[in-house]
C-alpha cells in the first residue's frame, strides 16, 4: 500500500510547481506574440477619396505629385525630407521655402523629381521605379484613377490626401482632417493630431465671434496676381469658402461656378469689392507678378504689391485707393497652415471684430511647437502701413 502524505495548507508539489510555472511563461510568451502581431498589423486608413487603404507599416518612402506635401510632413516629422523618394513639381513650393530647407536638409536636392501635379503628364512606371512605400495624391481627380490602379496593382498604397470626402466639411475641418491621415499613415498620429487640435480651436474662435455678425463685405481675390487682372478662384475653391467662413464673399462666387476663373474689368468694376486680396510668391517673379513669402522682406513685398495695383483696373478701386488691399502668400493659403491666411482674411473682413487676433503669433506658434524648418519672411502685407480700420 502507498503511503500518503499529509498535505500542509497551502503546499504545492515540486512537479506541480514547475507545471505551474511553465503554464505562466506560455501564457506571458503568448501575450508578448500577440502584441507582436498587433504592432505588425496593417494600418487600415479611410482616405479622402473614401477608399480603404491598407499599408502594411508607417510609411517611410513617399512619392508625392505635390511638392507642397513637405510642409505637411515639416509639421509632424522632424525629418520630413527623408520620407520623400519623389515628388513633382518642386518649384511650386517656392524657391525660398526650399532654401530654407535646405540649409537643414541639404539632401532637399536629391529628391528625384518623379511624375507631375496632373495625371496626364504622371506615368505609373515612374512612380514604381522609385519604390515608394506609399505614393500620395494631393486632390483627388477621376483621372488619377488609372494611375492608382496601376500602382496599386505593383503593392504600393495609393492615398488621396484631399478629395470628395472633405468635400462637406468646412476648410478648418478639411484640413485637420487631411494632416490626421498623414500622421497615421507615417505613424506621428500624436503631432497631427497636435496641429490638427489647433487647427479646429482658432477656426471656432472665429465662427464663434461671427455667430451674430449680418454684414459681409464683398472681397476681390486676385489670384496669382501679375500684370494683368483677374485670375480668381471660384464658388468651389476652398480659399473661397474661407471667405465665407471668414464672414466675407468672393464676389466671383456666383460667376465662376467652378475651382478659379477670370472676371472682366467690367464685372470688377461693376461689383465694387470692398476688400482687395492679391496672392502671389515667388513663382511669379519672371512675370513680373506679386512675389512675397520666405526669404522675402516686407517692404520688398508692399513695394511688389503696390506695382501690382498701380496697373491695369485695380489702382481705381475704391478698396485699393482707400487702403483696404492686400496680399497673401498662394502657397500659405492653400497649404496645411491656412489657418494663418484664415485669421488674415477674418482680419481684414472684420478688422473691428479681429483686432485682437494676431495672425503673426499663430505662425509663430507652428512654427515653435510644430515646423521641422521654422517659416520666415513676409508671407502677407497690406498695401498701406496704416490700412483703413473698416471696409
Amino acid at each position: 500500500m502507498v503511503a500518503f502524505r499529509k498535505l500542509r495548507r497551502g503546499y504545492v508539489p515540486a512537479a506541480a510547481r514547475h507545471r505551474l510555472h511553465a503554464l505562466v511563461l506560455l501564457c506571458f510568451a503568448a501575450f508578448v506574440l500577440a502584441g507582436h502581431a498587433d504592432a505588425k498589423a496593417d494600418i487600415v486608413l479611410q482616405d479622402a477619396a473614401g477608399r480603404t487603404v491598407r499599408l502594411k507599416a508607417p510609411a517611410h518612402r513617399i512619392v508625392t505629385n505635390e511638392s507642397l506635401i513637405l510642409l505637411s510632413l515639416a509639421l509632424i516629422d522632424p525629418d520630413p525630407v527623408s520620407r520623400l523618394a519623389g515628388w513633382a513639381g518642386p518649384q511650386r513650393i517656392g524657391e525660398g521655402i526650399l532654401d530654407a530647407f535646405r540649409q537643414r536638409f541639404p539632401t532637399i536636392d536629391a529628391i528625384p523629381v518623379v511624375g507631375g501635379v496632373s495625371p496626364s503628364n504622371t506615368s505609373a512606371e515612374g512612380i514604381i521605379s522609385a519604390k515608394p512605400d506609399l505614393f500620395l495624391i494631393n486632390l483627388w481627380q477621376s483621372d488619377w484613377t488609372a494611375v492608382a490602379e496601376l500602382v496599386e496593382a505593383a503593392g504600393i498604397p495609393v492615398i488621396f490626401f484631399d478629395g470628395p470626402a472633405n468635400a462637406d466639411r468646412p476648410v478648418g475641418e478639411a484640413t485637420a482632417f487631411s494632416i490626421e491621415l498623414l500622421g497615421r499613415a507615417i505613424g506621428r498620429d500624436d503631432n497631427a493630431k497636435a496641429f490638427a487640435a489647433l487647427v479646429r480651436s482658432r477656426y471656432a474662435n472665429v465662427a464663434e465671434r461671427l455667430a451674430k455678425v449680418q454684414t459681409r463685405p464683398s472681397v476681390l481675390v486676385d489670384a496669382h496676381a501679375v500684370e494683368v487682372c483677374c485670375s480668381t478662384p471660384g464658388a468651389g475653391n476652398r480659399m473661397t469658402q474661407m471667405l465665407d467662413l471668414a464672414g466675407a464673399h468672393n464676389i466671383a462666387a456666383s460667376l465662376v461656378a467652378g475651382y478659379d476663373g477670370v472676371l472682366s474689368p467690367e464685372f470688377v468694376l461693376a461689383r465694387n469689392p470692398d476688400v482687395y486680396i492679391a496672392t502671389g510668391g515667388p513663382h511669379l517673379a519672371g512675370q513680373g507678378g506679386l512675389v512675397l513669402g520666405s526669404g522675402v522682406g516686407v517692404e520688398a513685398a508692399r513695394a511688389s504689391l503696390r506695382k501690382i495695383v498701380a496697373g491695369s483696373i485695380r489702382n481705381v478701386l475704391p478698396a485699393v485707393r482707400e487702403g483696404r488691399a492686400f496680399a497673401v502668400s498662394h502657397q500659405l493659403a492653400i497649404s496645411a497652415m491656412n489657418v494663418v491666411v484664415f485669421e488674415l482674411f477674418a482680419k481684414w473682413a472684420h478688422p473691428e471684430i479681429f483686432r485682437d487676433i494676431d495672425p503673426q503669433s499663430t505662425l509663430d506658434e507652428i512654427n515653435r511647437r510644430f515646423m521641422a524648418v521654422p517659416l520666415h519672411g513676409a508671407f502677407w502685407v497690406s498695401l498701406s502701413t496704416n490700412p483703413s480700420a473698416a471696409p
